[in-house]
């Protein structure tokens, strides 16, 4: 197994029934039940106070875990953060956290100092990107305040998997437009509109460019964290101008139905099969996934990200 500094959701879904138990396991597995509700309230992260809230700190995974997600044998980038006993997450972490990964009790590789990232995010994170070899359940451990902080990461077959992971081709979809809206309203919900529009992501794939997508909803979001990610990568996306950056909301018609979980998702959500948001997917001229952010995402980490592609 390789480690380096620096993901997703695979379920499909033939109901509104089954796509409301979907997004309500991923954001179970992202520890955000008891979140701040809405990404327009104001204050600090927070996330459901752990099981033993007589600990100091806690690591916790900011990745869907109910369901499958991390695929054995793909790139995957999983990001984590740290609170306190009340679910409050830490604005500042030390500027590294060394991390080491282990399995059946015994460690895979040497330490990895991840650097602590804050910039942009509503909270202090830190990024794992590493390959793990085997479906079972993997554990990331990460010294901090003179002791260590343990978060499980349940690694599956790549089978059961089936949102297009890192080295795969990126599937082709028309997304909404400020010229074709696709029966998608609204078709941006940051305000004022963002300026990632203009391009459909079928156009963008055709015309052999670069391409960064980010699927998320800064008004409709479950969790404090997207507004600030998709808030993030508009702000990147303007220092990349060689690259066809697009923003797609997930959700065909989020204010007609008298419950967010019975809106419509898009037919690139269906597609994607993310049940989760922010979803950023980087794109090579080749058409191929070169790199993956979830959740969280400050905006040094996406400068960087972007830069793969450029």
């Amino acid at each position: 197994m390789t480690l380096r500094t620096g993901t997703v959701l695979g379920v499909t879904s033939d109901s509104v029934v089954g796509r409301r138990e979907a997004i309500r396991l991923a954001m179970m597995g992202l520890g955000l039940g008891a979140l701040t509700a809405g990404c327009r309230s104001q204050g600090s992260a927070t996330v459901e106070a752990g099981p033993d809230a007589t600990l100091p700190f806690r690591l916790v995974a900011s990745f869907p875990t109910g369901v499958p997600y991390v695929a054995a044998g793909a790139p995957s980038r999983l990001p984590f953060q740290i609170a306190r006993p009340d679910g409050t997450l830490l604005d500042d972490l030390p500027a590294v956290l060394p991390a080491t990964v282990w399995r059946d009790g015994r460690q895979l590789g040497g330490r990895v100092d991840l650097p602590a990232r804050s910039d942009g995010a509503d909270a202090g994170y830190v990024a794992l990107e590493t390959t793990f070899d085997e479906p079972v359940v993997h554990e990331v451990r990460v010294a901090f305040d003179g002791g260590e902080l343990t978060a499980q990461v349940p690694v599956d077959d790549a089978a059961t998997v089936v949102t297009p992971q890192v080295g795969m081709r990126m599937p082709s979809a028309a997304t909404p437009t400020t010229e074709q809206r696709l029966a998608v309203d609204p078709i941006c919900t940051l305000s004022p509109q963002c300026p990632l529009h203009a391009a459909s992501l079928d156009a963008a794939l055709g015309a052999g460019g670069p391409v960064a997508l980010v699927v998320g909803s800064a008004e409709f979001c479950l969790d404090l964290r997207c507004g600030p990610t998709l808030s993030n990568f508009v702000e990147v996306a303007a220092g990349f101008p060689t690259v066809t950056s697009i923003h797609a909301e997930p959700y065909r018609n989020p204010k007609s139905v008298p419950e967010l979980l019975e809106a419509d998702p898009t037919e690139l959500v269906e597609l994607l099969a993310i049940n989760w948001e922010p979803a950023i997917f980087l794109i090579g001229r080749d058409g191929v996934i070169r790199a993956r952010a979830d959740a969280v995402a400050g905006t040094d980490e996406l400068r960087t990200l972007f830069g793969t592609i450029a």
